[in-house]
């Protein structure tokens, strides 16, 4: 996603961004993960904070910054990958672990299927009806049931939610 198509995604620590720089190679770089503290480091320009801020914010950033290097610089940051963004599947799941999910503001939302094809679906003893959907609301666990077996034939399709950040996805 890049500032032309900037949704109001706020970069986050992990994300990888890349940031270019018209007919200044020196000043682009590619793929860069934003660490922990939410910074990257560029050449000449040391340590920029970009957590929290959109592609288009941090674009005018960069470019005041550069102003004193080259003339009319042209910036474009783009957000290569969300992983700031995940859910996390446990239980009886053919693969578990955390998940990267876009984000809900983003052109590919992740549901409750979608992440459970990634993770290659329940095992032969997972209780595929009973699996359950915890997500943290205003410091509270809120539980939704999901049923594996009615949402593959069709049915009840309104349990497959737009899964959130750092939701769990339990399979018994």
């Amino acid at each position: 996603m890049s500032a032309q198509e900037d949704d109001g995604y706020l970069i986050s620590e992990d994300d990888i961004i890349s940031i270019s720089v018209r007919n200044e190679p020196d000043f682009s770089v590619k793929e860069r993960s934003v660490r922990m503290d939410g910074r990257i480091s560029l050449a000449m320009l040391g340590e920029i904070h970009v957590s929290g801020k959109t592609t288009k914010q941090l674009e005018e950033e960069i470019t005041k910054r550069l102003e004193f290097f080259v003339k009319d610089p042209v910036v474009t940051v783009f957000v290569d990958r969300v992983f700031s963004h995940w859910v996390t599947v446990a239980g009886k799941a053919n693969r578990t672990g955390r998940f990267a999910i876009g984000s809900p503001s983003s052109n590919s939302p992740s549901t409750v299927l979608d992440i459970l094809a990634i993770a290659g679906g329940p095992t032969e003893t997972a209780k595929v009806k009973d699996i359950k959907i915890i997500r943290t609301v205003n410091g509270k666990q809120v539980q939704f049931p999901f049923n594996y077996k009615d949402a593959l034939q069709g049915k009840n399709l309104y349990q497959n939610i737009l899964l959130e950040n750092r939701d769990l996805i339990l399979v018994p």
